[in-house]
């Protein structure tokens, strides 16, 4: 008897294994004239070599990844917590985040990427210390892969195969491809990194706002803005 409560145990904890997963952060890049040059570089390429139809991002994903973190089916209620307090918490980093691209580089011999200007890419790293620093202090698993973090918004990833006439087209044409232009993002989105069809299932999202918006008490609730900071404050009789 006792043999098969200690193999219950044993199965009870490859269940719970089972139902830990990878979710990530993202800054989804939606800009027009961004998405319109990544499908024109995407059609040179598959214009090139169809085999890049298989390895190409969808370009109604565009996004530059930030902080991975380990879910299971227990933290549901820990990571909204966490995304309903995250503008709060990074609106002295940033309430309107810059991904203004450079051009495209290629990394690791597999995976072609717009590269970000320097402005852009010194903010995005400090918003992803600042979401590292918040996930140790609520205790959600970081399970960043990179000790040096490199924002980037990935546009053709080879895999793990050797695919050398592929990645010879994209080095011989990187200085053709134009990426030049981008946008101010106001939102973060946590996604779930296990694929699901064309992409992932999001698990929740949290729109930035100006410090202004988290002092409710001493502002007019008509003057609050999620673009402009509102000034001066004026204290209400009221109290929120």
């Amino acid at each position: 008897m006792r043999f098969f409560f200690i193999i219950f145990q044993l199965f009870s904890c490859f269940c719970t294994f089972d139902h830990t997963y990878n979710a990530f952060f993202a800054l989804m890049v939606t800009n027009p004239t961004v998405v319109q040059q990544v499908k024109q570089i995407e059609a040179n390429l598959t214009e090139a070599n169809p085999q890049f139809v298989k390895f190409v991002y969808n370009i109604s994903n565009l996004h530059i990844r930030l902080n991975t973190v380990q879910l299971n089916e227990n933290s549901s209620s820990v990571i909204q917590k966490f995304l309903k307090d995250l503008p709060k918490a990074m609106c002295n980093v940033s309430y309107s985040v810059p991904a203004i691209f450079e051009g495209t580089a290629i990394r690791s011999n597999t995976t072609l990427y717009g590269k970000l200007n320097a402005m852009s890419s010194t903010v995005i790293s400090s918003v992803h210390q600042k979401i590292f620093t918040l996930l140790n202090a609520s205790k959600v698993p970081s399970v960043d892969e990179h000790e040096i973090f490199h924002p980037k918004m990935d546009i053709v990833e080879l895999g793990d195969q050797k695919h050398d006439d592929l990645l010879q087209i994209m080095s011989n044409r990187t200085g053709d491809f134009r990426l030049s232009t981008g946008d101010f993002i106001k939102e973060i989105v946590l996604w779930n990194a296990t694929d699901s069809g064309t992409f992932h299932v999001e698990i929740g999202r949290a729109v930035l706002a100006p410090c202004s918006n988290f002092t409710a008490r001493y502002l007019k609730p008509h003057l609050i803005s999620n673009r402009v900071p509102v000034s001066p404050l004026v204290p209400l009789i009221e109290d929120f």
